[in-house]
């Protein structure tokens, strides 16, 4: 009777995980309950700087919750454009996006940003966006690049 009782318990709970499924592997954007709308593009500064065709990306309208910082809105701008992205936590900085890389170029190669044309003077993690805001993410020398 033991051995019975054991059996359906371990039936059922294979029946009950089964019937849980995997979790889906797409994205599911939550819409913003406050929404602050933005534009953001991404621009090859350097001539020769590509990686697998990635070419940047025209300034493209992009809605996030109020209160999002940069780094965040960045982030989600990357996930549903299927752009890859990389960030140094420890440093709140850019290292990559679309493949390319800081220093993949030069040691003075990486990316910087400008709010509505201006480079602020504080990492991305730390500027809030507000409506309309225009953000620019550029891949630059540092060496040349008009601060």
């Amino acid at each position: 009777m033991k051995k019975m009782i054991t059996t359906i318990c371990i039936l059922l709970c294979v029946m009950a995980m089964v019937a849980c499924g995997s979790p889906s592997d797409t994205y599911e954007p939550v819409p913003p309950v406050n929404p602050v709308n933005v534009t953001m593009e991404i621009v090859i500064g350097l001539e020769d700087a590509t990686e697998d065709g990635f070419e940047g990306m025209k300034e493209t309208a992009l809605c996030v919750e109020e209160g999002s910082n940069l780094q965040e809105a960045t982030q989600l701008f990357c996930l549903a454009n299927d752009i890859t992205c990389s960030i140094d936590e420890k440093n709140n900085y850019v290292t990559e996006i679309g493949g390319l890389t800081e220093k993949d170029y030069m040691e003075t190669t990486g990316w910087v940003f400008k709010v509505n044309g201006e480079v602020p003077s504080v990492p991305a993690v730390d500027v809030v966006v507000a409506e309309n805001d225009k953000i620019t993410w550029e891949f630059v020398d540092f060496n040349t690049f008009s601060w």
